[in-house]
């Protein structure tokens, strides 16, 4: 990698071992002319009292060894996750003894820029990982551009997949799982956490989420609050959302099977509580066995309360008006039979590939959902009819009573097509 000739980088270099320390010295000084290089013979976890005098330098090299203790709980890595937690201080790159690739993982997981093994110390790889991690220090950007200019500890940032006010999602390779996962990034403010409604938000989803624990949900790896960020590492679903395989027609078969598999999963969160209200094809992602994960509970309610929703929420949720049940319209208090009104919709997409209601606008969209005669299937599909009914029904009490409830009709669907389907090749022979 070519050098930045014009650069004088403050390089600090806590080493113990003299010869590592003066080799690490010359290959910094050839690397960088204009190079102002301090060295002392102590390690990290020494040095960590003086914070300000740390924050004077642009990047910190720090020999650790793992000999005596290789887990995280190693003092140098302790020290690391310390600075690691403040934005303004400098990166740290290691320089390991006795390290091994878990030892390494625990480096970055505790917030390392990078670790060079002692044994492959070179001015090559000492120059290369200095030039990384100053430019990793390039002033931020602003949270409008957040999906393309963000740096997170741990994970090496692949793509973005949105940006939204302050809150960006990522598919990035964690050094720690050996894979890809999503982060969804909440990008902070300079206010009290405690006056922080997004953040409160962010953390009320990713407790709902880890207390559910079932592949229902999208798997949660990890979850950081630093005062730049805060972020959920989850699952990463290679095959997408649902809206992706609703592009194509699917057959009626299909479209149970799947409607099956949905209310399974609702099942689950409804046993613990919680209500999703947003349910649609783009909050239901497919794994490549075929069973779906549902993602995005940031407007999620218990349903133990009774709480009505409030003009802000409704705000929140008219983006995507065409799968909002009757009650969410006009504003009122919502149940599971809410989520199953959205599955109804999706539903018909699937039979159909059509929505049912669809208008010019939001307030004739949700006018429909409230007011609207119940949508009719093609004849072909008249043995779905009085499924689709029954999750669509305006009124919720008419309405079926549960997810379970929605899965033993669908096994029942399934059993009376496989009886006409039988009759139908009778009478043909």
């Amino acid at each position: 990698m070519d050098t930045l000739e014009n650069t004088e980088p403050r390089i600090l270099i806590l080493e113990s071992d003299r010869k590592t320390r003066s080799m690490v010295l010359r290959s910094a000084v050839k690397g960088w002319k204009a190079a102002a290089v301090q060295t002392i013979g102590s390690n990290l976890a020494a040095q960590t009292g003086d914070l300000e005098r740390l924050k004077s330098f642009d990047v910190i090299l720090a020999g650790c060894d793992f000999s005596r203790d290789g887990s995280s709980n190693n003092p140098t890595l302790t020290a690391v996750r310390a600075l690691a937690a403040d934005p303004d201080n400098p990166p740290v790159i290691l320089l390991t003894a006795s390290g091994s690739e878990y030892t390494a993982v625990q480096a970055i997981k505790a917030g390392a820029f990078d670790c060079i093994p002692k044994n492959l110390l070179g001015k090559e790889q000492i120059v290369s990982a200095v030039q990384k991690a100053l430019l990793s220090q390039q002033p931020a950007h602003s949270p409008s551009d957040a999906g393309a200019s963000i740096r997170l500890f741990g994970y090496d940032m692949r793509r973005c997949l949105s940006n939204h006010q302050n809150v960006s999602v990522h598919v990035a390779f964690s050094a720690e799982r050996g894979k890809e996962v999503v982060l969804k990034v909440l990008h902070r403010g300079r206010g009290s956490l405690s006056r922080d409604e997004n953040f409160e938000q962010f953390v009320g989803e990713f407790k709902l989420l880890y207390d559910i624990d079932d592949p229902a949900v999208a798997e949660i790896y990890d979850f950081r609050v630093t005062s730049q960020y805060c972020y959920i590492a989850m699952e990463y679903f290679p095959l997408g959302h649902l809206g992706r395989k609703l592009k194509e027609p699917i057959t009626p078969d299909e479209a149970l099977d799947l409607a099956a598999e949905i209310a399974g999963a609702l099942s689950i969160i409804h046993a613990a509580g919680v209500v999703h209200r947003d349910l649609k094809p783009g909050n239901i992602m497919v794994r490549e066995d075929g069973s779906v994960a549902l993602i995005d509970f940031g407007i999620s309610e218990s349903s133990m309360s009774d709480t009505s929703a409030t003009q802000d929420q409704l705000a929140l949720i008219s983006g995507t008006p065409y799968y909002m049940s009757p009650e969410q319209a006009r504003g009122e208090s919502t149940d599971e039979r809410t989520d199953l009104y959205a599955l109804g919709v999706i539903l018909y997409q699937m039979l159909t590939n059509e929505k049912p209601y669809v208008g010019a606008s939001t307030e004739t969209i949700l006018g429909q959902h409230k007011e609207a005669p119940l949508p009719n299937l093609p004849a072909r599909l008249a043995g779905y009819q009085q499924l689709v009914d029954r999750l669509l029904a305006k009124d919720l009490r008419q309405r079926l009573a549960s997810a379970r409830e929605l899965v033993e009709v669908i096994d029942a669907v399934r059993e009376s097509s496989l009886e006409l389907d039988y009759e139908l090749s009778a009478t043909s022979a």
